[in-house]
């Protein structure tokens, strides 16, 4: 096996011939590990997720099956293959054995479009941030170059509804989809807008997911948990995380509810409640009121100290380039428009929010 080379004291080693001594082969079984991935860090720092060949065939199987991918699709996905939604979408194409083209992110629109028009692309995905700017920005030449797509996939971080229903318009035959899910729990629903009273929702679970909705006081909301094929075991080398998995339920941390036929609609983050006085404020309610407004593109809420009521909002907003509304003018509408304890204590416009690069931002920044 090892041999000098001749006239010389340099050793040799064939590696072909020690190969069956070094390591022996096998085949991957279900349970192990085919990647690490580690966590937005929207909330906190990144946490590393190891996921199975069973977690990562079940959930393809899941998108490929629900939305429906095929051989013949030419894909365009402008997103990170860091996580899950870009990594998802990258199974899915593999496993059906379609056309793939990648692009680093959606800042250059031009050539997406580009790639859209020239490949007669059939699906696209892109994050709700960037669906809701495309419309904004891009009216009327998303109106020509995305008609002919039979899919938009896009993922659980809050798409307006007027986005949706602008997208709707747009294609001719096509489906706008989204889902709800985590790094640990990928894909753990699915909703294609086809019904205009279940807009606000992220859709129901494919079979042999579950999801609870668990309170102590039996209350319509509460903290989503999600058993299922598409849940991991545990963290990567992180005993205080692992405390998220009770008897095979993750616990997401997400607050939420679902309705009589099984949707279910995502209302904030359990740490985000604000306790204003004792009464809970959700913030992405404020938030939502306050986006009503034409001249509001963002809006964020969080807690700010206050002597007497323990908590006080502040708001974090950001206008529309052209916006010329006020401070006063935002108060005024809050006002008549959300009880006294939910109403801002204090208003701040930003040029722009820190965000992940899925477009999720991150409120622990703010604060």
């Amino acid at each position: 096996m090892i041999s000098k080379i001749e006239d010389s004291k340099i050793e040799k080693i064939r590696f072909h011939e020690i190969k069956s001594r070094l390591y022996e082969e096998r085949k991957a079984n279900m349970s192990d590990y085919a990647y690490l991935i580690y966590t937005s860090g929207t909330t906190t720092k990144p946490k590393g997720v190891p996921i199975t060949h069973s977690n990562s065939i079940f959930t393809t199987n899941n998108i490929v099956n629900i939305l429906k991918y095929k051989n013949s699709d030419i894909d365009v996905i402008p997103l990170p293959l860091s996580h899950s939604f870009g990594l998802g979408c990258l199974h899915a194409s593999f496993y059906v054995g379609s056309t793939l083209i990648l692009h680093k992110n959606l800042m250059n629109t031009s050539e997406i479009f580009a790639s859209i028009k020239d490949n007669s692309a059939t699906t696209f995905a892109a994050v709700p941030s960037s669906l809701t700017k495309l419309v904004k920005d891009e009216s009327a030449r998303i109106k020509d170059i995305f008609k002919d797509l039979r899919l938009i996939v896009t993922n659980s971080t809050s798409i307006p509804n007027t986005t949706v229903k602008e997208f709707k318009k747009i294609l001719r035959y096509g489906t706008i989809a989204t889902y709800y899910g985590l790094t640990e729990a990928s894909r753990s629903t699915f909703m294609l807008f086809d019904d205009e009273r279940k807009f606000d929702s992220v859709g129901r679970t494919p079979d042999q997911i579950e999801i609870k909705i668990n309170n102590e006081k039996d209350l319509e909301k509460g903290e989503i948990w999600i058993k299922g094929l598409n849940v991991i075991k545990n963290y990567w080398n992180d005993l205080a995380a692992d405390q998220n998995f009770v008897n095979g339920w993750l616990k997401t941390g997400d607050l939420g509810r679902l309705d009589k036929d099984g949707y279910l609609y995502i209302l904030g983050r359990m740490d985000d409640i604000i306790n204003v006085a004792g009464e809970k404020v959700l913030p992405q309610e404020v938030e939502g009121v306050v986006k009503v407004l034409s001249d509001i593109e963002e809006a964020v809420a969080i807690p700010m100290k206050h002597e007497s009521f323990g908590n006080t909002l502040k708001l974090f907003v950001k206008t529309t380039d052209k916006s010329k509304i006020t401070k006063t003018e935002i108060l005024s509408f809050c006002i008549r428009n959300l009880e006294r304890y939910k109403v801002p204590s204090m208003i701040e416009f930003v040029e722009d929010f820190p965000k992940t690069q899925y477009g999720k931002i991150k409120r622990f920044m703010l604060k």
